[in-house]
């Protein structure tokens, strides 16, 4: 009862608060200063930027698209040399493609005159896909000075930071497992960085504006077999870059735990690791039998090593979609260790480019999709169209934070200002002790909150005025009675330092920061669909926050790994041909076919994982040296 009472005061004070807040917030302030401040590493002022009917949104209309067969056509003459690499940049099969609803989904229709209509789904919610359009901000600064960088014609970033600068170390992998975007150990050459080629794109990704704080991901293939590996991470830490991550199918981590401890020594500071279901049964489709417990592994090791880890889903209706809901509950019941969840439906270029029409449109997966099933299959209360947002609403905080720092500052925050059919979020709260969670837009109107953050950036005001504008709406929004227990208006405080570090290093501190020091951590769950060919939107093209570093540039990532670039780049860019690196290098071991991976400690971890399977007694596969071996393909 003591409890209990004690809580009442708090509740009664924070409701008094509340209201005086929003008493407050209507207080006319005078003529706002909108766009007065330049900032060095903007092109302009913020009224220089596009403003959001910029981007075309609304159902129906019509969009640029691609038809995939003349795509793969054009690709194919310049892969043959029958073509010139301009000819991906001018027009490789451009048509247009209608955005419609119908039986309540939003659909892709688009007719190519020569191999005539293809369709695809958008949306199995087209409430859904309406709200996310609804609540886009708009698209950031358009960028200059990018002749280098950008220059990839229909494929070209035009707008906007980025969030990720993904960097692919090598096409080589150390399993060949399905799906996989890019068709790894399926090629006749070796594509790889070297450490030339990684200072250089390093200094590219600093010569455009917008300059940004962007969070470099070292990829692949499987980056940490890339000889280059550590040193590509020194680099970019002596460079200036502090947020630098890996994405991971963890077998190495899992297999050498000092390997973890080195990276972090390296600088590495987080970890994207692949994970398609919470149990080696949901993960068999890797090809891996002991999947799960590798990545359970892994986990322990990067942990241990200090490393922030980030969930990597790659979602197929039919295949794992089930574990959608499992698998967050498993990051939330391992907070401790899991910092977010990202999930990708689906990308079907590369290995899966050529699937016939009856299989695409049964492993389809869309956006509002994920949210449903997350609905459904947690335990927690999860409302598609009250607790998601479009990723680009985070750069309305950034826009805040942007304006508090000071206006010769070198760089702008990270703001994610990605397209809203392509990119989604939904934050949540996590009690460290209790491990019970909610999704904050449950107690706190996040989307109003958002619209106030516009109002307070465009304002233009003073540091103590933005302050103190940001706290009356944090208070305004803020339900005290539908709070959980045990959350107070206090503890807004740490969770602002933690959204904070997210998107602004402004303090030494800032990775414990970003994790709070309190009783409640932020996780956010997102949704990133990138666009094949047959959904491909030009105009979301061009707001891509994932782009991929190369020696031709920063290509967005759906048009790299679908459009073609990813063949040409490697063809000009290549190595060695597959021959050629045999006898130089040797052959690196690949997991596939159903083996296991053979790792040390395995079912020692100390996580929550709910699954009672002990692990089996694990073996490394064994490869042939012959040329023709059908476990080896090509690089085995």
């Amino acid at each position: 009862m003591s409890r209990i009472s004690n809580a009442l005061p708090q509740r009664l004070i924070e409701r008094a608060l509340c209201a005086i807040s929003e008493i407050a917030w209507r207080v006319p302030l005078g003529t706002a200063r909108k766009g007065q401040r330049a900032s060095s590493w903007a092109p302009g002022k913020p009224s220089d930027r596009p403003s959001r009917s910029a981007i075309p949104l609304g159902v129906p209309r019509t969009t640029r698209s691609v038809c995939p067969d003349c795509v793969i056509e054009t690709r194919n003459a310049v892969l043959d040399g029958r073509a010139d690499i301009n000819v991906l940049k001018r027009d490789p099969g451009v048509i247009n493609a209608e955005i419609i609803e119908e039986a309540g989904r939003v659909l892709m229709r688009k007719i190519c005159q020569i191999h005539g209509p293809f369709e695809d789904v958008l949306a199995t919610d087209a409430a859904f896909f309406r709200r996310m359009e609804r609540l886009y901000p708009g698209p950031d600064f358009a960028c200059t000075e990018d002749e280098l960088v950008h220059n990839h014609g229909i494929s070209s970033v035009r707008c906007g930071r980025g969030a990720f600068l993904v960097f692919d170390l090598t096409n080589r992998c150390n399993m060949k497992c399905w799906p996989c975007f890019m068709d790894a150990n399926a090629v006749g050459h070796v594509h790889e960085l070297d450490l030339d080629d990684i200072k250089l794109i390093l200094e590219r990704a600093r010569s455009f504006k917008p300059r940004r704080e962007i969070n470099i991901l070292f990829s692949g293939g499987e980056p940490t077999i890339s000889p280059f590996f550590l040193d590509a991470i020194r680099s970019a830490r002596e460079m200036g870059f502090k947020r630098l991550h890996v994405a991971t199918n963890g077998i190495r981590f899992a297999q050498d735990a000092d390997f973890a401890q080195q990276a972090r020594e390296a600088g590495l500071h987080s970890v994207f690791l692949q994970l398609d279901g919470v149990s080696d049964e949901s993960n068999s489709h890797r090809g891996v039998s002991n999947l799960f417990r590798v990545k359970q592994q892994a986990m322990s090791n990067l942990a241990n090593a200090g490393l922030r880890i980030t969930l990597q889903v790659t979602v197929a209706n039919g295949v794992n979609n089930d574990q959608a809901g499992p698998i967050v509950e498993f990051a939330l019941r391992n907070v401790d260790k899991v910092f977010s969840v990202v999930f990708q439906p689906i990308m079907f270029t590369g290995r899966d480019e050529d699937v016939t029409d009856d299989r695409r449109y049964a492993q389809r997966y869309t956006l509002s999709q994920l949210a449903a099933d997350l609905g459904s299959q947690m335990s927690t209360e999860w409302e598609p169209l009250r607790d998601w947002f479009p990723t680009a609403a985070i750069s309305q905080f950034s826009d805040v934070l942007d304006l508090l720092q000071p206006s010769d500052s070198a760089e702008g925050s990270v703001a994610p200002n990605e397209h809203p059919d392509w990119g989604v979020m939904s934050p949540l709260i996590v009690n460290r002790r209790t491990g019970f969670w909610v999704p904050i837009a449950r107690f706190f109107n996040l989307e109003r909150f958002n619209r106030d953050l516009q109002i307070i950036a465009n304002s233009g005001r003073g540091k103590a005025l933005t302050y103190a504008r940001l706290a009356l709406a944090i208070l305004r929004n803020y339900s005290p009675d539908l709070a959980p227990s045990g959350f107070s208006v206090v503890d807004f405080v740490d969770l602002f330092r933690q959204c904070s570090a997210r998107t602004r290093i402004a303090s030494p501190t800032w990775e414990r920061d970003e994790r709070g020091t309190g009783e409640w951590v932020t996780t956010i769950v997102y949704g990133q669909w990138f666009q094949d060919l047959v959904v491909q939107n030009l105009a979301a093209i061009e707001t891509s926050m994932t782009p991929v570093a190369t020696q031709e540039g920063e290509i967005p990532f759906s048009a790299y790994n679908s459009v073609g670039w990813r063949q040409v780049v490697e063809q000009l860019h290549r190595t060695a041909t597959l021959p050629q690196w045999h006898r130089q290098h040797g052959r690196h071991a690949i997991h596939a076919k159903g083996n296991l991976v053979q790792i040390l400690g395995a079912g020692k971890d100390t996580m929550d994982c709910r699954d009672g399977a002990l692990a089996q007694k694990a073996a490394t596969l064994s490869y042939c040296e012959s040329e023709s071996c059908p476990t080896n393909d090509s690089f085995g």
